[in-house]
């Protein structure tokens, strides 16, 4: 008996549209897991058709988790996010199953897989924090905090009204704390076993694309427009979610339905490079090409008999 054992989790991360839900649960069939979502717009409720969230049938039985518990009331964030997982990988291995983290947010994924992410300290829940922030605005008048988001950031500024300070001094922490975690370390609280996902990017646009197209056919803007009617606001941070935002001007009247659709393409496109960027630099990720492994159940197996080898 080793006390200082870490916990065993699997991490399956990629750009969108690559197949990680599909993969992850034919993982957890094999596995005897459960999965963790790693996606900041899944956690809302009724967020369905935009976030390509993971259907009931498309589970077949295996338990998720971090999908659905917040609603229109909650402006969800990275810190919360980290609490919220950690705290599902700790009760799926108290349960003697193993924790698939499954997603495509950089950010949320690393908050949970490397040490050093401790985010229970920024403003939103440390007081004296805020009271700085606070205290140069006194200091400095009227303005100062959204001068310095906007300077820094100039796309999230745009989205918060300058009188707004609650989602001024989020924003601001939220970057700092992005930031700060945007340097590699690649130390691990767990156990780690990291897979990702891609596949040639002409193939990848492609289905980006037909996934777009899917979305509108499938009735995204309805489902835009049901979430306004359920109180989520435009300017909150699931509305601001990719998928989302695209279809806003949409519903004003300000654009046609077809620009929506090819800004929502152009976006993702954009998303999945990053994402690529992104995990590319994490050293510690055993990389499949979903193409030129056939398909998703050969990778499944190559992993299977990996983790067989590693956990049994």
């Amino acid at each position: 008996y080793v006390p200082d054992m870490k916990q065993k989790l699997i991490a399956i991360v990629g750009p969108t549209a690559t197949g990680k839900s599909d993969l992850a649960v034919i993982l957890g069939k094999a596995l005897n897991a459960e999965i963790v979502s790693a996606d900041s717009a899944q956690v809302y409720r009724g967020l369905n058709i935009g976030s390509a969230k993971i259907t009931k049938e498309e589970q077949q039985g295996i338990p998720h988790h971090l999908l659905d518990i917040v609603g229109s009331e909650t402006d969800y964030n990275i810190g919360m996010f980290q609490e919220d997982a950690r705290k599902a990988i700790s009760e799926i291995t108290a349960r003697k199953k193993i924790p698939i983290l499954c997603g495509g947010s950089g950010l949320y994924v690393n908050s949970v897989i490397n040490e050093g992410y401790d985010l229970s300290n920024s403003p939103t829940s440390d007081p004296e924090s805020r009271e700085k922030w606070l205290s140069l605005e006194k200091e400095r008048g009227t303005g100062t905090l959204y001068g310095i988001l906007k300077e820094k950031y100039p796309n999230r500024a745009a989205k918060i009204h300058p009188n707004d300070y609650q989602r001024i001094l989020r924003a601001l922490e939220m970057d700092s704390d992005a930031e700060k975690e945007s340097r590699p370390q690649w130390e691990s609280p767990y156990d780690l076993h990291i897979y990702g996902l891609t596949m040639e990017r002409d193939l990848l646009y492609r289905r980006i694309e037909e996934r777009v197209d899917r979305m509108f056919s499938s009735g995204l803007p309805e489902e835009v427009s049901g979430l306004l009617a359920k109180g989520y606001r435009p300017e909150g941070n699931a509305l601001s979610a990719l998928g989302y935002k695209e279809v806003l001007p949409y519903l004003k009247g300000e654009i046609s339905e077809e620009t929506a659709k090819e800004t929502l393409k152009k976006n993702t496109r954009h998303f999945a490079k990053r994402q690529l960027t992104w995990f590319r630099r994490d050293p510690r990720i055993q990389w499949f090409d979903v193409f030129e492994s056939g398909h998703l159940q050969s990778i499944a197996n190559t992993i299977i008999s990996l983790e067989k080898n590693k956990f049994m």
